[in-house]
């Protein structure tokens, strides 16, 4: 795992035991920041997607929450509120950008988004449609509505082609 995406590191474990936290976009499961999500000593993890094979996949595993919950939701249509966090990984580039930003400004407590910079459209191989990319991003988006941001360079590679990740945390 890249030491750039350890969650021990940049989630507060001290204060998490005690909060609810919302994840947006189960996904497959398999990437970085998903595999770590199992060892989260959080009160309630809630997991929310809108491919119901990718939350059947993330409730097969043993998780250190003292409550999880898997819903098949769509994140525009959620109520967010209660959450002491909510983390969206690799999920606002599929949403039309104003959606998603719609999505930002609903939600009211500490936010981490982790998002693929990309300059082009790459290829849904993952047989999903809801895995389609629909808007581009840039750090700036972030920055200008509050969040402190990390491009982590050449962070994917993607059919020969690298290009750079996007951490940003609102409080």
């Amino acid at each position: 795992m890249p030491p750039c995406l350890d969650l021990r590191y940049r989630i507060p474990f001290k204060k998490v035991k005690k909060w609810r936290v919302l994840n947006v976009g189960a996904g497959s499961g398999y990437s970085s920041l998903a595999l770590q999500l199992p060892f989260l000593p959080c009160k309630e993890l809630t997991f929310i997607d809108v491919h119901q094979p990718y939350l059947d996949n993330a409730e097969a595993r043993t998780y250190r929450a003292e409550k999880v919950y898997f819903h098949n939701a769509d994140v525009r249509n959620y109520n967010t509120f209660g959450y002491d966090l909510v983390l969206i990984f690799d999920v606002l580039e599929h949403l039309e950008k104003e959606e998603s930003l719609q999505v930002i400004k609903n939600i009211k407590c500490p936010l981490v988004v982790f998002i693929p910079l990309e300059k082009q459209f790459r290829k849904n191989t993952f047989g999903a449609k809801s895995q389609d990319h629909l808007s581009l991003w840039t750090e700036e988006n972030f920055k200008c509505r509050g969040f402190k941001t990390e491009v982590l360079p050449d962070f994917h590679l993607e059919d020969g082609e690298k290009f750079d990740a996007l951490w940003a945390l609102k409080y």
